[in-house]
């Protein structure tokens, strides 16, 4: 239906003329061309080149006749705009006569666009939203004013239904054939779009390969070092002098042990304390609850002071406190048999423990460079090297896993590409897989 108002007579609806390019029929050649992705992407080119060049010529004449049909409203607007309109009534001469210059400055506006017969598709999809949009605001117009057309205006209005008339036809035309070219450009937009990504998977797929080829590299390469470390091992075991360093870590280890043991017991005694010195510690300097946490928590520390009677004044005026009742314990008599048990095995557990740990030491400076600290380092390195290994086998198998996925997705693009091909070019093509 015309979207004028005034026209009195119903629109023919046009006649549908199937313009399509594509269809599923075989193609005549039986053989099958293998092609690359660049020869198919000249080929569509050139396909959607004559698609829209063979469909904007089946426009052209359409094309011109809506041209002409705007050139001539343009010329019913330049006749209306000269003649004086009387009407019967001479109170409604002057709104007539205004409603015609409204009416001639909309055709005039809408009858000057600038229109070309369309030489791409581009051209095409202006023209047409050009026509669409004129036919709205001449639809506007003439609804709006109906009455003064079809009344005041009898000369022109035939015409001027004619010519509008006219550009709506055309336009369902044009519409229908942009629809045509529209769809074979969709297949084939999908078809480059598709063979450009084939493009990329086959470098994605390149890539992995060549990351896989890097990382097996890597990998042989760390087996060969760890193969060399195992060996050089094996031979600093060997060595009487490996023998020897064996011996010395495992005095070392049992040194240890005796050092766990007298911080064990001193640290029994110790802890008995920890209530009484908690409160003694109430109002005391700073030094003497350095002093009271050392005793209570870390008495290993002591072994390092050059005087401890600090140490032993704090524990004989704790002492103290519990006998004169200045600190009130329920099992004073106890804690008082602790703290003269820690005065007595301090200066004694400072002296074993600072000779175990001199031993210690001596031990551990002496095998330094020995062949079993040196097997030591390489064993490190052999499980750093092999934690190493292990994130790489999994990098590996996570790329070989994504190169099985990408492989499958080329296979069904290039079954999807070459169904497309088929349909664009009514020909059988092959895409080369390399």
């Amino acid at each position: 239906m015309s979207p004028f108002s005034f026209f009195k007579k119903k629109d023919k609806d046009i006649s549908k003329i199937n313009t399509k390019i594509f269809n599923k029929s075989k193609s005549s050649s039986s053989s099958d061309d293998i092609i690359t992705i660049d020869f198919a992407l000249e080929e569509i080119n050139k396909k959607e080149i004559n698609i829209i060049k063979n469909q904007l010529e089946k426009l052209r004449k359409t094309c011109e006749e809506t041209i002409q049909s705007y050139e001539i409203i343009n010329g019913i607007a330049d006749k209306l705009e000269t003649e004086e309109i009387n009407a019967e009534n001479d109170r409604l001469t002057p709104l007539v006569n205004n409603t015609k210059k409204i009416i001639v400055k909309s055709l005039k506006r809408e009858s000057s666009n600038e229109l070309q017969t369309p030489d791409s598709f581009e051209d095409l999809v202006k023209f047409k939203e050009t026509i669409f949009t004129s036919i709205s605001r001449f639809g506007e117009v003439t609804s709006s004013h109906s009455t003064v057309i079809n009344t005041f205006m009898k000369k022109h209005a035939n015409n001027l239904r004619s010519e509008l008339k006219k550009i709506t036809e055309n336009s369902e035309k044009i519409n229908e054939y942009y629809k045509y070219i529209l769809e074979d450009k969709e297949i084939i937009d999908d078809c480059k779009n598709n063979l450009l990504e084939i493009s990329n998977k086959r470098k994605e797929i390149n890539n992995n390969s060549n990351m896989q080829d890097s990382l097996n590299q890597k990998i042989k390469e760390i087996e060969n070092e760890n193969n060399l470390k195992e060996k050089e091992i094996k031979q600093l075991r060997a060595l009487p002098s490996y023998s020897k360093s064996l011996n010395r870590l495992k005095e070392i280890e049992n040194l240890e042990k005796e050092k766990e043991i007298l911080i064990q017991r001193i640290s029994e005694v110790s802890n008995q304390l920890s209530k009484a010195a908690h409160k003694y510690s109430y109002g005391t300097s700073k030094g003497t609850k350095e002093i009271i946490n050392t005793i209570i928590k870390d008495p290993v520390k002591i072994v390092n002071e050059a005087d401890i009677s600090p140490y032993v004044d704090f524990l004989n005026n704790l002492k103290k406190s519990i006998t004169s009742n200045k600190i009130l314990l329920k099992d004073s008599n106890k804690v008082i048999q602790n703290c003269e048990k820690m005065i007595d095995s301090l200066p004694k557990f400072k002296v074993e423990a600072k000779e175990i740990i001199s031993k210690i030491k001596y031990l551990k400076e002496h095998d330094e460079n020995s062949p079993l600290e040196k097997t030591k380092k390489i064993e490190g390195i052999v499980n750093e090297n092999k934690k190493i290994m292990h994130d790489e086998n999994a990098r590996k198998e996570e790329i070989r896993k994504a190169e099985i996925q990408e492989v499958e997705r080329l296979k069904q693009l290039t079954n999807k590409i070459e169904e497309q091909l088929f349909l664009i070019c009514k020909k059988k093509y092959k895409i080369n897989p390399t």
